[in-house]
């Protein structure tokens, strides 16, 4: 089952038959069986017409909306999972306050180990680096979660260890671009729009798994409830950011595989993949999240987030304390 990822700004997606077609000024770009799509993602100025919404879904297929920039506006799919009784289970998750917590401290100590494991598995790249002073501080860091009575305090440790390990990430590039940290909104160089843009479809991915098994996307347990923000997904997502995003970035990054060719600057100033780049990138991140992964067997990080969603109904419907998904790094870590 493929991802079809659409940039060609003004193109068209089209049904003829049980296929779908891309096409603009009479070229054809893709022209595949419906059967063999399992998600389409549309960017910017691209075209997607009724007939091909019906068919898309009919057959389940999720479609993503996109800005040219690489932002998520959001998708149609088609009718979700009619069990109203699992959300009845995650009001009554998020009501009890104790449990709630619990869960909030769960979700940020296991992304402060995956981020541990990550800077171990290089600390030998840079050894005039003071790797170990940043392992120690996220640990005592990570230490002090059983301390905390909200999730706004779980958040600050949060916050805390993402600017240690974020300066610890910069030594770990070894290409032709400065990282002088995370910025975003909009990223101001290319490694942060690759890292943007990655964030992205790795919520996305996440946010359709939640919505095949009928959960309440805007009921988080870490992240408060705003308005429009789809809570839940942010939460799943913490769990898989650095094995999935940022261990690619590096890959992408220090092999060359993706260059100063790849970026140039928009009418707007920002910085932002050129057409070339977009597909490669694309193409990178397909291989990436169905290739194997040497810590879950045979299993794809795409059927890994599957399982860790499946784990999560498991959680709340049977009260026993979710278990998620974490990377160990290669190396011998001491």
């Amino acid at each position: 089952m493929a991802v079809i990822y659409v940039k060609e700004q003004g193109a068209t997606v089209q049904k003829v038959g049980e296929r779908i077609i891309v096409t603009k000024n009479q070229n054809r770009f893709l022209d595949m069986p419906v059967f063999q799509i399992e998600n389409i993602a549309v960017i910017g100025n691209v075209q997607i017409t009724t007939q091909a919404l019906h068919m898309l879904m009919e057959k389940g297929v999720d479609v993503s909306y996109l800005t040219y920039s690489g932002k998520y506006l959001g998708g149609t799919s088609a009718e979700a999972s009619k069990n109203i009784f699992l959300r009845f289970e995650q009001y009554q998750f998020y009501m009890d306050e104790a449990r709630r917590l619990e869960m909030a401290k769960i979700i940020v100590r296991n992304k402060i180990q995956n981020q541990i494991e990550i800077i171990r598995e290089h600390r030998r790249k840079k050894p005039e680096y003071d790797w170990d002073k940043d392992i120690k501080q996220m640990i005592l860091l990570q230490n002090s979660l059983h301390e905390k009575a909200t999730p706004n305090e779980i958040l600050g440790v949060e916050g805390m260890c993402s600017n240690i390990y974020f300066r610890s990430f910069s030594h770990m590039l070894d290409c032709d671009f400065e990282f002088n940290g995370r910025n975003r909104r909009p990223p101001k160089d290319p490694i942060n729009v690759i890292i943007s843009l990655a964030y992205t479809l790795l919520t996305k991915e996440v946010a359709s798994a939640l919505d095949a098994e009928s959960f309440e996307p805007y009921l988080g347990f870490l992240h408060g409830i705003r308005y429009g923000r789809k809570s839940l997904s942010m939460d799943m997502v913490e769990e898989f950011r650095q094995p999935v995003v940022d261990r690619l970035v590096l890959l992408l990054f220090n092999k060359r595989m993706i260059g100063r060719n790849d970026f140039e600057n928009s009418e707007d100033g920002r910085i932002v993949l050129t057409e070339d780049g977009f597909k490669k990138f694309c193409n990178e991140y397909e291989r990436w999240i169905t290739g194997k992964n040497s810590f879950s067997g045979e299993k794809s990080f795409r059927a890994v987030i599957r399982e860790q969603i499946a784990e999560l109904k498991r959680s709340i419907r049977n009260g026993k304390a979710y278990s998620p998904y974490s990377w160990r790094c290669r190396n011998v870590c001491d």
